[in-house]
């Protein structure tokens, strides 16, 4: 069984704007896919596995700022880091522009099935 049969919900290409925020700075990141609960991203310096993050999203409509962790990390041909991020305690209106966001990306997707 490869990774994607363990996904527990289904990924939508996505490529917002984002950083990963840290003490003092902020470090562009490329988002590859999303989901209701995570995200997979590309970043040149990986985090360590199970390190909390802040990740600001911004999203068509308003910019979030979102706890992750990273659960996952894969590095391509290049050496560029892959991070699988699994979200930590996403509530509140964070939580309803975010899934507002995932839906619109798979309801297309939902219409051709």
């Amino acid at each position: 069984m490869d990774s994607s049969d363990r996904r527990r919900d289904v990924r939508a290409h996505a490529s917002p704007p984002a950083q990963i925020l840290r003490v003092g700075s902020a470090e562009r990141i490329e988002i590859l896919n999303a989901s209701y609960r995570g995200l997979f991203i590309r970043t040149n310096t990986p985090p360590p596995l199970n390190q909390l993050l802040r990740i600001r999203i911004e999203l068509p409509t308003k910019t979030v700022e979102l706890n992750g962790v990273p659960v996952r990390v894969v590095a391509d041909g290049s050496g560029r880091a892959g991070i699988g991020v699994r979200f930590f305690a996403l509530n509140g209106e964070d939580k309803r522009f975010w899934e507002s966001y995932i839906t619109s990306l798979l309801s297309p997707r939902r219409m051709a099935a």
